[in-house]
């Protein structure tokens, strides 16, 4: 029986984009999980992700979500929500992204404007292939406080100070978590079954925040 590759990572960049060409393909795709597109002053990504990548990118979101609910956080996960601002000539779509400190400034709004919210205190970004736009400039623009990126297989915490982004080991949207445990975690998953890592996860909060 042949064996069928899951099918790769497809990136594609068209140059010289006019803003209200972006702004129709949103609107041609608004409801589907993909493409996701990035803009920034005309250049223009558009990927289609692979199946690793997005099984990496639901386990850390999932992550998220069985911690906060282990720790009675109120959190809102918006997903690959397109957050964009004409103002800046940019927009994007993260992999996953989350309201924690933020939660209940954006609590119920069907549409989120970043001229006026603030943006997700966390972003998911995973990085199969490098991607042809930098991205970290255009969360700093953004106003993006904390970024999880995985690359090589290693998740890494990076937070936010002035128009860049720094590496820390400890994560501010969740702490205890720490980059070291985020990578463990990821790694397990894929040995584990769902429900028993699941339940690793719930086990190893309840003892954070116990301690």
């Amino acid at each position: 029986m042949a064996t069928i590759a899951p099918p790769a990572e497809q990136r594609i960049v068209l140059h010289d984009i006019a803003w209200e060409t972006y702004e129709c393909l949103l609107a041609d795709h608004v409801d589907r999980s993909a493409p996701h597109f990035t803009y920034d002053h005309g250049e223009l990504e558009i990927v289609t992700p692979s199946v690793g990548h997005e099984e990496d990118n639901r386990t850390l979101a999932l992550l998220v979500e069985e911690i906060a609910m282990e720790w009675s956080i109120d959190i809102r996960d918006v997903g690959s929500t397109t957050f964009k601002r004409r103002d800046l000539e940019q927009g994007f779509e993260p992999d996953s992204s989350f309201y924690i400190q933020h939660e209940e400034h954006v609590r119920g709004k069907a549409e989120i404007d970043l001229l006026v919210d603030p943006p997700p205190d966390l972003v998911i970004e995973i990085e199969v292939t490098q991607s042809a736009i930098a991205k970290l400039p255009l969360y700093a623009r953004m106003r993006i406080p904390e970024v999880w990126r995985l690359r090589d297989d290693r998740v890494k915490v990076l937070r936010l100070a002035g128009s860049g982004y720094y590496e820390t080991a400890t994560s501010a949207a969740l702490p205890p978590l720490t980059s070291e445990i985020l990578t463990d975690f990821l790694q397990s998953s894929r040995a584990l079954r769902r429900t028993a890592w699941i339940r690793q996860v719930r086990e190893w909060a309840q003892r954070a925040l116990s301690s």
